[in-house]
């Protein structure tokens, strides 16, 4: 008996465990839902809902195989534990499938157990790949190894996988059942996903066949990525109801097959886009103290997971709930309150808005974006966090701040996306908001702080820290202070490729 455990790989295409297993004598499709997935503090509820309907899908598509999904309610080490010392029980030998992923403090330790437990019961145990995620630190080869992974033979979906009908005293559920317990996830709403791997071939399909177009310069644009010019991948990346080697794969047969220049670099920038996607969950597989902690302690007075209180908590407050004053700020939290989703521009601004005008530490922004994104991935949003508040790379003497008001002004010039949110600033326009005439007259907020002086205050602030973590970095040398020049080094040449490829795009 293969019992294979389903976690973040919702899938039967290109799933290396599933594959495998499934060419034994009798398989175990699991899933178990553990309560500690629901009690977290950065569980989203449109997550929640994806992860059900891709569940939901999932049983549906191995039901067709002749087979179904167990779902089994409960811790996971007692739960696998329980699976195989019934198992035992019945004369089976069982092998464990399950694939490798990114985890946080929890996911470790429980992993950590099963392969205690299952070494000594003299157990086998096969972990594979769920996209590309290498085990070794090697970050020489770490690229080539990726590209090597991305173009290997896709593992074809099964067609018939012999599941016999076992009659185990665990508490399990029904997909019916779950739904039930959990309803009160099933509320929420985000129309520009929804979970299965079936949704995910259709999303990939309309993308490489059309959506694609201009994907390099309309992903900054809020109301176009909303209206369907990004992918709308990354939460079916996330959940595993598609694998990266068949988008990479399908990409790259479109990119080969098109010879205007425009459309081949839209589908590259959406390749790099991919690549860091993997890059990331590399990143916070060997280090995933950084998804908490900041990456060089010089930041540790300015950015702290403390409670905040007084007057940094009035503006998490006001930034939570869209009510900065700042139109493209508010509507972009407005979007994620609503949808779960926000493009990587508008991200990028509410970062930055938060952090170094309104003083705040990442951590505190960081929470709240996974308790409210569909596609919420820790090894990217709190990175990204680190990343835009000023933390990382400090081998360069400048970093980015993001201003709300030129980014309304060359983003969303026609106003769509600000109207579309914003409701009660549809009577004005573009002028009117960017010279601000429209506070004398509308119900909309006063802006809660002077940008100009708080970018000059707190940015100052982050760069003279910046600049200690680099004076100490080329006083010290050593590993640290290599892998920091590495990444800059990298950040420069990726940016002198990128320019050269829309120099050449534009000509053409």
């Amino acid at each position: 008996m293969q019992i294979v455990w389903f976690r973040r790989d919702l899938r039967l295409k290109d799933n290396e465990i599933f594959s495998v297993a499934s060419h034994s004598q009798e398989v175990l499709p699991c899933f178990i839902v553990d309560p500690w997935f629901y009690q977290q503090p950065e569980i989203a509820a449109p997550r929640v809902k994806f992860l059900f309907e891709s569940l939901e899908n999932l049983d549906s598509n191995l039901r067709k195989c002749g087979s179904r999904l167990y779902l089994f309610e409960g811790e996971s080490v007692a739960t696998i534990q329980a699976i195989t010392r019934s198992l035992l029980q019945l004369n089976q030998q069982p092998k464990l499938y399950f694939n490798r992923d990114i985890q946080v403090e929890y996911g470790m330790e429980r992993d950590r157990a099963i392969l205690d437990f299952y070494e000594q019961n003299n157990l086998a145990v096969h972990i594979g790949l769920n996209h590309f995620l290498q085990d070794k630190e090697d970050y020489d080869s770490l690229w080539r190894d990726y590209h090597h992974y991305q173009k290997q033979a896709i593992y074809p979906a099964p067609t018939r996988i012999n599941t016999p009908e076992l009659n185990l005293d665990l508490p399990q559920l029904t997909i019916a059942e779950l739904k039930q317990k959990y309803s009160r996830f099933l509320s929420a709403q985000s129309y520009l996903y929804q979970g299965g791997e079936d949704n995910a071939v259709g999303t990939l399909k309309s993308f490489v066949s059309h959506r694609y177009q201009g994907y390099h310069w309309k992903m900054s644009r809020p109301w176009m990525a909303q209206q369907g010019s990004t992918s709308h991948l990354s939460a079916h990346l996330d959940f595993g109801t598609v694998s990266s080697r068949v988008i990479y794969q399908d990409v790259i047969e479109i990119e080969q097959s098109i010879s205007q220049s425009k459309l081949q670099f839209s589908l590259k920038s959406f390749r790099d886009r991919l690549r860091w996607h993997d890059k990331f969950s590399q990143r916070h597989y060997f280090h995933p103290e950084l998804a908490f902690k900041n990456r060089y302690p010089e930041f540790d007075e300015w950015y702290s997971p403390e409670a905040l209180t007084g007057e940094k908590q009035e503006l998490f407050q006001a930034w939570c709930g869209g009510k900065t004053g700042f139109p493209m700020v508010d509507a972009s939290m407005r979007q994620l309150n609503s949808i779960g989703w926000m493009n990587f521009r508008m991200r990028a601004m509410c970062v930055t808005f938060l952090c170094i005008n309104c003083g705040v530490s990442w951590h505190h922004g960081a929470q709240y974006f996974m308790s409210r994104l569909v596609d919420g991935n820790i090894a990217i949003n709190h990175w990204q966090w680190q990343a835009q508040a000023g933390v990382t790379n400090p081998m360069s003497k400048t970093f980015r701040i993001y201003n709300p008001t030129k980014n309304l002004e060359e983003k969303d010039p026609y106003l769509q996306f600000v109207r579309h949110w914003l409701p009660e600033l549809k009577q004005y326009s573009l002028k009117e908001l960017l010279s601000g005439e429209y506070t004398a007259t509308s119900t909309y907020p006063q802006p809660i702080l002077d940008y100009k002086q708080t970018r000059k205050v707190n940015g100052k602030a982050v760069s003279d820290l910046r600049k200690k973590v680099r004076q100490r970095l080329e006083t010290e040398g050593g590993e640290e202070y290599e892998q920091a020049v590495g990444a800059a080094s990298t950040i420069e040449k990726y940016l002198a490729v990128k320019d050269q490829q829309y120099q050449e795009m534009k000509s053409s």
